[in-house]
């Protein structure tokens, strides 16, 4: 029952991945896209406080914000989805989840060197993301969402990403 559970949300979040861009809202499905991904990452037992949240932060002002929130109170393997906008760096303590978006490109290498001391999953729109020691960067081709892993950091991490996941995406490092 539960593997059948994770084949359904594995279907879903490749169903927004193939919807178009102008159709539903570029940042809509994104921010579906980002909520998903939670079901398919394994992050160290010590990495949850004990009110059973998983946290995903926003960094900066994004379009990704609104569609977030819509998520917020929903359940990923049974922690309760709270969503949190932060202004700097430092306030990445605690997240779980960290989406840096282009508006916050300037300040992207410091946002990943803070979230470098934390298990935290980084996801971002920014060009060469991963490239650039992100875990997860979205990309627009032929007007879809597509996606690119660095598994690499995110096993220095202690962050595991399903092979269900890793199929899906458009490149693995």
């Amino acid at each position: 029952m539960k593997l059948r559970g994770m084949y359904i949300a594995l279907f879903v979040m490749f169903l927004s991945a193939e919807l178009s861009v102008a159709a539903e809202g570029e940042y809509k499905v994104k921010a579906a896209m980002l909520y998903n991904f939670a079901k398919f990452v394994e992050w160290p037992g010590d990495s949850f406080g004990s009110n059973n949240q998983i946290i995903y932060c926003i960094a900066g002002k994004s379009p990704i914000n609104a569609p977030m929130l819509q998520m917020q109170g929903k359940l990923v393997k049974g922690l309760t989805v709270f969503v949190r906008q932060i202004a700097k760096p430092s306030e990445v303590t605690g997240c779980q989840v960290l989406f840096i978006p282009q508006s916050e490109s300037a300040r992207s290498s410091a946002y990943l060197q803070e979230s470098s001391h934390h298990k935290i999953l980084t996801v971002s729109d920014r060009e060469k993301f991963v490239e650039s020691g992100g875990m997860i960067g979205f990309s627009e081709d032929e007007n879809k969402i597509r996606f690119e892993i660095n598994q690499e950091t995110a096993h220095n991490r202690g962050i595991q990403i399903s092979s269900h996941l890793l199929k899906l995406a458009r490149r693995v490092r």
